[in-house]
Protein backbone atom coordinates (compact mmCIF):
# COMPACT_ATOMS: atom_id res chain seq x y z
CA UNK A 1 0.00 0.00 0.00
CA UNK A 2 1.28 3.49 -0.81
CA UNK A 3 1.05 6.00 2.04
CA UNK A 4 1.69 9.73 1.75
CA UNK A 5 2.07 12.37 4.47
CA UNK A 6 1.89 16.16 4.33
CA UNK A 7 3.05 17.46 7.71
CA UNK A 8 2.73 20.87 9.32
CA UNK A 9 6.39 21.13 10.41
CA UNK A 10 9.75 19.34 10.04
CA UNK A 11 9.33 17.93 13.56
CA UNK A 12 5.87 16.57 12.80
CA UNK A 13 7.11 15.06 9.54
CA UNK A 14 10.03 13.37 11.28
CA UNK A 15 7.70 11.85 13.86
CA UNK A 16 5.29 10.49 11.25
CA UNK A 17 8.20 9.14 9.21
CA UNK A 18 9.66 7.40 12.26
CA UNK A 19 6.31 5.78 13.15
CA UNK A 20 5.66 4.49 9.64
CA UNK A 21 9.15 3.25 8.86
CA UNK A 22 9.32 1.26 12.11
CA UNK A 23 6.20 -0.61 11.05
CA UNK A 24 7.09 -3.88 9.32
CA UNK A 25 4.47 -3.76 6.54
CA UNK A 26 5.87 -3.55 3.01
CA UNK A 27 4.34 -0.15 2.33
CA UNK A 28 5.72 2.63 0.17
CA UNK A 29 5.96 6.14 1.60
CA UNK A 30 6.00 9.72 0.37
CA UNK A 31 6.80 12.45 2.93
CA UNK A 32 6.19 16.15 2.29
CA UNK A 33 5.89 19.37 4.30
CA UNK A 34 3.34 22.12 3.80
CA UNK A 35 4.42 25.06 1.69
CA UNK A 36 3.53 28.37 3.33
CA UNK A 37 0.88 26.52 5.37
CA UNK A 38 -0.75 25.27 2.15
CA UNK A 39 -1.36 21.57 1.51
CA UNK A 40 -0.95 21.50 -2.27
CA UNK A 41 -2.24 17.95 -2.32
CA UNK A 42 -1.59 17.58 -6.04
CA UNK A 43 2.15 17.24 -5.30
CA UNK A 44 1.27 13.63 -4.50
CA UNK A 45 0.22 11.13 -7.17
CA UNK A 46 -3.40 10.83 -6.07
CA UNK A 47 -4.16 7.90 -8.36
CA UNK A 48 -1.53 5.60 -6.85
CA UNK A 49 -1.57 6.82 -3.23
CA UNK A 50 -3.90 4.77 -1.01
CA UNK A 51 -3.66 6.71 2.27
CA UNK A 52 -2.79 10.35 2.88
CA UNK A 53 -1.92 11.64 6.37
CA UNK A 54 -2.45 15.35 7.07
CA UNK A 55 -1.85 17.08 10.37
CA UNK A 56 -2.85 20.50 11.69
CA UNK A 57 -3.42 21.80 15.20
CA UNK A 58 -6.65 23.43 14.02
CA UNK A 59 -8.75 22.84 10.92
CA UNK A 60 -8.60 25.65 8.38
CA UNK A 61 -11.14 26.43 5.68
CA UNK A 62 -8.33 26.08 3.15
CA UNK A 63 -7.65 22.50 4.30
CA UNK A 64 -11.33 21.60 4.12
CA UNK A 65 -11.60 23.03 0.60
CA UNK A 66 -8.49 21.20 -0.61
CA UNK A 67 -9.57 17.88 0.92
CA UNK A 68 -13.12 18.20 -0.42
CA UNK A 69 -11.81 18.88 -3.92
CA UNK A 70 -9.51 15.88 -3.68
CA UNK A 71 -12.12 13.40 -2.41
CA UNK A 72 -14.74 14.46 -4.95
CA UNK A 73 -12.40 13.95 -7.89
CA UNK A 74 -10.48 10.85 -6.78
CA UNK A 75 -11.41 7.54 -5.13
CA UNK A 76 -7.86 7.52 -3.72
CA UNK A 77 -6.43 8.41 -1.29
CA UNK A 78 -8.27 7.75 1.97
CA UNK A 79 -7.42 10.68 4.24
CA UNK A 80 -6.32 10.54 7.88
CA UNK A 81 -6.44 13.95 9.57
CA UNK A 82 -4.60 14.60 12.85
CA UNK A 83 -5.91 17.61 14.80
CA UNK A 84 -6.95 18.95 18.19
CA UNK A 85 -10.10 20.33 16.55
CA UNK A 86 -12.23 17.32 17.55
CA UNK A 87 -15.49 18.80 18.85
CA UNK A 88 -18.66 17.62 17.15
CA UNK A 89 -18.91 20.49 14.64
CA UNK A 90 -15.27 20.06 13.64
CA UNK A 91 -15.66 16.32 13.10
CA UNK A 92 -18.76 16.95 11.01
CA UNK A 93 -16.89 19.41 8.77
CA UNK A 94 -14.05 16.95 8.25
CA UNK A 95 -16.44 14.11 7.42
CA UNK A 96 -18.33 16.28 4.94
CA UNK A 97 -15.01 17.08 3.26
CA UNK A 98 -14.34 13.35 2.90
CA UNK A 99 -11.89 12.60 5.72
CA UNK A 100 -12.04 8.89 6.66
CA UNK A 101 -10.20 8.93 10.02
CA UNK A 102 -9.59 11.66 12.61
CA UNK A 103 -6.79 11.16 15.15
CA UNK A 104 -5.01 13.23 17.82
CA UNK A 105 -2.46 15.99 17.20
CA UNK A 106 0.49 15.65 17.71
CA UNK A 107 0.35 12.21 16.15
CA UNK A 108 0.34 9.25 18.55
CA UNK A 109 1.94 6.09 17.15
CA UNK A 110 -0.78 3.64 18.22
CA UNK A 111 -3.63 5.85 16.92
CA UNK A 112 -1.98 6.38 13.54
CA UNK A 113 -1.13 2.72 12.99
CA UNK A 114 -4.62 1.57 14.06
CA UNK A 115 -6.22 4.08 11.66
CA UNK A 116 -4.03 2.84 8.80
CA UNK A 117 -4.92 -0.77 9.55
CA UNK A 118 -8.64 0.05 9.54
CA UNK A 119 -8.23 1.65 6.12
CA UNK A 120 -6.14 -1.27 4.92
CA UNK A 121 -8.91 -3.68 6.00
CA UNK A 122 -11.60 -1.50 4.41
CA UNK A 123 -9.64 -1.42 1.15
CA UNK A 124 -9.30 -5.20 1.21
CA UNK A 125 -12.99 -5.67 1.97
CA UNK A 126 -13.97 -3.27 -0.82
CA UNK A 127 -11.95 -5.29 -3.33
CA UNK A 128 -13.09 -8.77 -2.25
CA UNK A 129 -16.35 -8.47 -0.36
CA UNK A 130 -19.91 -8.33 -1.62
CA UNK A 131 -22.31 -7.70 1.27
CA UNK A 132 -25.34 -9.92 1.66
CA UNK A 133 -27.66 -7.19 2.88
CA UNK A 134 -28.84 -3.65 2.29
CA UNK A 135 -29.05 -0.74 4.73
CA UNK A 136 -32.34 1.18 4.87
CA UNK A 137 -32.27 4.33 7.00
CA UNK A 138 -35.30 6.21 8.31
CA UNK A 139 -35.30 9.79 9.54
CA UNK A 140 -38.11 12.16 10.53
CA UNK A 141 -38.25 15.51 8.81
CA UNK A 142 -39.59 16.89 12.10
CA UNK A 143 -40.27 15.41 15.51
CA UNK A 144 -43.27 13.11 15.79
CA UNK A 145 -43.51 12.24 12.08
CA UNK A 146 -43.73 8.52 12.82
CA UNK A 147 -40.40 7.30 11.39
CA UNK A 148 -39.85 4.73 14.16
CA UNK A 149 -43.34 3.27 13.74
CA UNK A 150 -42.94 2.99 9.96
CA UNK A 151 -39.39 1.62 10.10
CA UNK A 152 -40.27 -0.99 12.71
CA UNK A 153 -43.40 -2.21 11.00
CA UNK A 154 -41.75 -2.30 7.59
CA UNK A 155 -39.11 -4.56 9.12
CA UNK A 156 -41.87 -6.88 10.33
CA UNK A 157 -43.36 -7.10 6.83
CA UNK A 158 -39.96 -7.74 5.24
CA UNK A 159 -39.42 -10.59 7.70
CA UNK A 160 -42.92 -12.13 7.73
CA UNK A 161 -44.28 -11.49 4.24
CA UNK A 162 -41.01 -11.55 2.29
CA UNK A 163 -39.16 -14.14 4.41
CA UNK A 164 -36.08 -11.93 4.79
CA UNK A 165 -33.69 -11.88 7.74
CA UNK A 166 -33.96 -8.38 9.20
CA UNK A 167 -32.13 -6.39 11.89
CA UNK A 168 -33.57 -3.16 13.31
CA UNK A 169 -30.98 -0.82 14.88
CA UNK A 170 -32.27 1.98 17.12
CA UNK A 171 -29.75 4.84 16.99
CA UNK A 172 -31.72 7.29 19.11
CA UNK A 173 -29.00 7.69 21.72
CA UNK A 174 -31.20 9.86 23.94
CA UNK A 175 -33.93 7.50 25.22
CA UNK A 176 -34.55 5.37 22.13
CA UNK A 177 -37.92 3.63 22.40
CA UNK A 178 -38.21 1.38 19.33
CA UNK A 179 -38.72 -1.66 21.57
CA UNK A 180 -42.15 -0.34 22.59
CA UNK A 181 -43.30 -0.54 18.96
CA UNK A 182 -42.23 -4.14 18.34
CA UNK A 183 -42.18 -6.33 21.45
CA UNK A 184 -44.19 -6.67 24.62
CA UNK A 185 -41.07 -7.29 26.72
CA UNK A 186 -37.64 -6.16 25.54
CA UNK A 187 -34.44 -8.01 26.32
CA UNK A 188 -31.60 -6.47 28.30
CA UNK A 189 -29.07 -6.23 25.44
CA UNK A 190 -28.36 -2.83 23.86
CA UNK A 191 -26.03 -1.18 21.39
CA UNK A 192 -23.64 -0.45 24.27
CA UNK A 193 -23.13 -4.17 24.88
CA UNK A 194 -22.12 -4.66 21.25
CA UNK A 195 -19.78 -1.67 21.04
CA UNK A 196 -17.92 -2.68 24.22
CA UNK A 197 -16.86 -6.02 22.69
CA UNK A 198 -13.29 -6.21 21.39
CA UNK A 199 -13.96 -8.91 18.78
CA UNK A 200 -17.12 -7.75 17.04
CA UNK A 201 -18.79 -10.46 14.95
CA UNK A 202 -22.27 -11.73 14.12
CA UNK A 203 -22.38 -13.87 17.29
CA UNK A 204 -21.75 -10.84 19.51
CA UNK A 205 -24.48 -8.88 17.71
CA UNK A 206 -26.96 -11.75 17.94
CA UNK A 207 -26.38 -12.11 21.69
CA UNK A 208 -27.43 -8.48 22.26
CA UNK A 209 -30.56 -8.46 20.11
CA UNK A 210 -34.19 -8.98 21.07
CA UNK A 211 -36.15 -11.32 18.74
CA UNK A 212 -39.34 -9.86 17.26
CA UNK A 213 -40.08 -12.90 15.06
CA UNK A 214 -38.03 -15.91 14.01
CA UNK A 215 -36.08 -13.81 11.51
CA UNK A 216 -36.57 -10.24 12.76
CA UNK A 217 -34.31 -8.87 15.48
CA UNK A 218 -34.02 -5.59 17.39
CA UNK A 219 -30.79 -3.99 18.58
CA UNK A 220 -31.90 -1.42 21.14
CA UNK A 221 -30.40 2.01 21.76
CA UNK A 222 -28.41 2.52 24.99
CA UNK A 223 -30.79 2.51 27.95
CA UNK A 224 -29.46 5.84 29.27
CA UNK A 225 -27.75 8.83 27.61
CA UNK A 226 -24.54 8.45 29.64
CA UNK A 227 -23.97 4.99 28.15
CA UNK A 228 -23.97 6.48 24.66
CA UNK A 229 -21.11 8.88 25.34
CA UNK A 230 -18.34 6.54 24.19
CA UNK A 231 -20.02 5.48 20.95
CA UNK A 232 -18.16 6.90 17.94
CA UNK A 233 -18.78 6.87 14.18
CA UNK A 234 -16.11 4.20 13.72
CA UNK A 235 -17.99 1.89 16.11
CA UNK A 236 -21.15 2.20 14.03
CA UNK A 237 -19.21 1.78 10.79
CA UNK A 238 -17.70 -1.48 12.08
CA UNK A 239 -21.12 -2.66 13.27
CA UNK A 240 -22.69 -2.06 9.86
CA UNK A 241 -19.84 -3.88 8.13
CA UNK A 242 -20.51 -6.94 10.31
CA UNK A 243 -24.31 -7.01 10.17
CA UNK A 244 -24.75 -6.59 6.42
CA UNK A 245 -22.92 -9.90 6.07
CA UNK A 246 -25.51 -11.69 8.22
CA UNK A 247 -28.84 -9.97 7.45
CA UNK A 248 -30.77 -9.37 4.24
CA UNK A 249 -31.94 -5.94 5.44
CA UNK A 250 -30.58 -3.70 8.18
CA UNK A 251 -33.08 -1.00 9.14
CA UNK A 252 -31.59 1.96 11.00
CA UNK A 253 -33.83 4.36 12.90
CA UNK A 254 -31.96 7.68 12.96
CA UNK A 255 -32.41 10.77 15.13
CA UNK A 256 -33.19 14.06 13.43
CA UNK A 257 -29.85 15.61 14.40
CA UNK A 258 -27.28 15.25 11.61
CA UNK A 259 -24.10 14.52 13.56
CA UNK A 260 -20.99 12.48 12.75
CA UNK A 261 -22.65 9.16 13.61
CA UNK A 262 -25.78 9.93 11.58
CA UNK A 263 -23.69 10.94 8.59
CA UNK A 264 -21.70 7.71 8.76
CA UNK A 265 -24.95 5.73 8.52
CA UNK A 266 -26.39 7.93 5.78
CA UNK A 267 -23.22 7.54 3.71
CA UNK A 268 -23.47 3.75 3.92
CA UNK A 269 -27.22 3.51 3.35
CA UNK A 270 -28.63 1.99 0.19
CA UNK A 271 -31.85 3.95 0.74
CA UNK A 272 -32.75 6.91 2.95
CA UNK A 273 -36.43 7.41 3.79
CA UNK A 274 -37.61 10.82 5.02
CA UNK A 275 -40.90 10.61 6.93
CA UNK A 276 -43.27 13.57 7.26
CA UNK A 277 -46.93 14.41 7.79
CA UNK A 278 -49.38 16.48 5.68
CA UNK A 279 -48.81 19.68 7.67
CA UNK A 280 -47.15 22.90 6.44
CA UNK A 281 -44.45 22.80 9.14
CA UNK A 282 -43.49 19.27 8.04
CA UNK A 283 -43.36 20.33 4.38
CA UNK A 284 -40.92 23.11 5.29
CA UNK A 285 -38.87 20.67 7.35
CA UNK A 286 -38.66 18.01 4.63
CA UNK A 287 -37.57 20.66 2.13
CA UNK A 288 -34.70 21.63 4.43
CA UNK A 289 -33.66 18.01 4.86
CA UNK A 290 -33.73 17.42 1.10
CA UNK A 291 -31.60 20.52 0.54
CA UNK A 292 -29.10 19.33 3.16
CA UNK A 293 -28.86 15.89 1.57
CA UNK A 294 -28.27 17.55 -1.78
CA UNK A 295 -25.39 19.55 -0.29
CA UNK A 296 -23.95 16.36 1.16
CA UNK A 297 -23.91 14.88 -2.33
CA UNK A 298 -26.49 12.13 -1.91
CA UNK A 299 -28.02 11.04 -5.20
CA UNK A 300 -31.73 11.72 -5.63
CA UNK A 301 -32.46 8.03 -6.34
CA UNK A 302 -31.03 7.12 -2.93
CA UNK A 303 -33.66 9.24 -1.14
CA UNK A 304 -37.37 8.45 -0.89
CA UNK A 305 -40.14 10.34 0.88
CA UNK A 306 -42.91 8.84 2.99
CA UNK A 307 -46.08 10.80 3.70
CA UNK A 308 -47.53 9.50 6.95
CA UNK A 309 -51.03 9.88 8.49
CA UNK A 310 -52.77 11.01 5.31
CA UNK A 311 -56.58 10.99 5.29
CA UNK A 312 -59.54 12.42 3.35
CA UNK A 313 -59.82 15.46 5.59
CA UNK A 314 -56.40 16.86 4.60
CA UNK A 315 -56.95 19.99 2.51
CA UNK A 316 -53.54 19.89 0.80
CA UNK A 317 -53.44 17.40 -2.06
CA UNK A 318 -50.54 15.02 -2.65
CA UNK A 319 -49.77 16.88 -5.88
CA UNK A 320 -49.51 20.23 -4.07
CA UNK A 321 -47.26 18.70 -1.43
CA UNK A 322 -45.00 17.34 -4.17
CA UNK A 323 -44.85 20.84 -5.70
CA UNK A 324 -43.96 22.27 -2.29
CA UNK A 325 -41.06 19.90 -1.62
CA UNK A 326 -40.01 19.68 -5.30
CA UNK A 327 -39.87 15.89 -5.17
CA UNK A 328 -42.25 13.02 -5.81
CA UNK A 329 -43.82 11.42 -2.74
CA UNK A 330 -42.91 7.77 -2.95
CA UNK A 331 -45.18 6.31 -0.28
CA UNK A 332 -48.44 7.39 1.36
CA UNK A 333 -49.49 5.81 4.66
CA UNK A 334 -53.09 6.29 5.78
CA UNK A 335 -54.03 7.87 9.09
CA UNK A 336 -55.21 5.11 11.42
CA UNK A 337 -54.67 6.63 14.84
CA UNK A 338 -56.75 4.10 16.80
CA UNK A 339 -55.08 0.96 15.46
CA UNK A 340 -51.60 2.52 15.41
CA UNK A 341 -51.96 3.62 19.04
CA UNK A 342 -53.14 0.18 20.10
CA UNK A 343 -50.16 -1.36 18.29
CA UNK A 344 -47.69 0.88 20.11
CA UNK A 345 -49.38 0.48 23.50
CA UNK A 346 -49.31 -3.31 23.27
CA UNK A 347 -45.93 -3.70 21.57
CA UNK A 348 -47.50 -5.73 18.75
CA UNK A 349 -46.65 -4.85 15.12
CA UNK A 350 -49.69 -3.50 13.30
CA UNK A 351 -49.76 -6.28 10.70
CA UNK A 352 -49.69 -8.98 13.37
CA UNK A 353 -52.51 -7.25 15.23
CA UNK A 354 -54.66 -6.20 12.22
CA UNK A 355 -53.33 -8.03 9.12
CA UNK A 356 -55.80 -6.77 6.49
CA UNK A 357 -56.42 -3.12 7.29
CA UNK A 358 -55.14 -0.45 4.83
CA UNK A 359 -52.25 0.53 7.11
CA UNK A 360 -50.98 -3.07 7.23
CA UNK A 361 -51.43 -3.37 3.47
CA UNK A 362 -49.26 -0.29 2.95
CA UNK A 363 -46.37 -1.99 4.76
CA UNK A 364 -46.84 -5.16 2.70
CA UNK A 365 -46.78 -3.16 -0.54
CA UNK A 366 -43.62 -1.30 0.42
CA UNK A 367 -41.88 -4.51 1.50
CA UNK A 368 -42.88 -6.15 -1.75
CA UNK A 369 -41.44 -3.35 -3.84
CA UNK A 370 -38.18 -3.25 -1.87
CA UNK A 371 -37.63 -7.00 -2.26
CA UNK A 372 -39.18 -7.19 -5.74
CA UNK A 373 -41.39 -10.03 -4.53
CA UNK A 374 -45.06 -10.59 -5.32
CA UNK A 375 -47.25 -10.26 -2.22
CA UNK A 376 -51.00 -10.87 -2.19
CA UNK A 377 -52.53 -7.74 -0.71
CA UNK A 378 -56.29 -7.60 -0.41
CA UNK A 379 -57.73 -4.26 -1.50
CA UNK A 380 -54.38 -2.48 -1.63
CA UNK A 381 -54.50 -1.29 -5.25
CA UNK A 382 -57.77 0.58 -4.86
CA UNK A 383 -56.55 2.16 -1.62
CA UNK A 384 -53.37 3.48 -3.24
CA UNK A 385 -55.15 4.76 -6.32
CA UNK A 386 -57.46 7.04 -4.33
CA UNK A 387 -54.51 9.20 -3.25
CA UNK A 388 -53.06 9.63 -6.72
CA UNK A 389 -56.12 10.21 -8.88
Amino acid sequence: MKIGAIASSPEALAKIKDILEKNLNEDQFVFLERRNDELEIDRIDLFSTNVLIIDSETVSKADLKAISSCTKEHSNPAIIYATNHTHEAGLLELMRAGVMEVISYPVISSELLEAIERLRLRRYIASTYRPRGKILSFISAKGGAGATFIAGNLGYSLAVDCKQKVLFIDLHMQFGDAAFYLVETAGSGTLTDVISQTGLDSTVVASATTPVTDNYFLLQAPDSPDKAVGIKPQHIDNLLTVVIQDYDYVIVDLPREIDAITMKVLDRSDKIYIVFQPVISYLRAVTKVLNLFNLLGYESKKIETILNRMDKGVVISVEKMEDAIQKAIDWVFPNDFINATESVNTGIPIEKMRPHIPLSNAFKAMAGQITELEIDIKGHTSWMQKWFK
